[in-house]
């Protein structure tokens, strides 16, 4: 069976085919939200994670999936995970892309790009 445990805005999807492949939450998008920091990132991050699994960039998605496991071990949550959470998008989004950044040496990321706020870390 399937079950859903903490908030929909921890859920990744991915429609793959022969020739295409789409990553995005399964929530989809979240128009309301816009421009009020209050949408939980964390499906959208899930879904690059995804992403970099499906063109087997092992590495690059186990760097994500660690820092999106931190910031919900520390507490690094929007209040639709912890009604008491004070974070915002931009703080959690910010502390997965840090934890990232400081990810281990040995992983082959383009650091330039990250530092950067490029929409890649490859």
């Amino acid at each position: 069976g399937s079950a859903v445990g903490g908030s929909i805005g921890l859920l990744p999807s991915a429609s793959t085919g022969d020739n295409f492949a789409l990553f995005e939450p399964v929530h989809g998008s979240y128009p309301q939200a816009t421009g009020k920091d209050i949408a939980n990132p964390v499906a959208s991050i899930l879904s690059a994670a995804m992403l970099l699994d499906h063109f087997k960039l092992d590495e690059e998605s186990r760097a994500i999936v660690i820092a999106v496991l931190k910031s919900i071990k520390k507490g690094i949550v929007s209040p639709d995970l912890n009604t008491s959470s004070k974070y915002g998008t931009n703080h959690i989004g910010d502390f997965i892309s840090e934890n990232i950044r400081d990810s281990e040496d040995y992983l082959i990321l383009n650091k330039e790009n990250i530092w950067l706020g490029k929409s890649t870390i490859i």
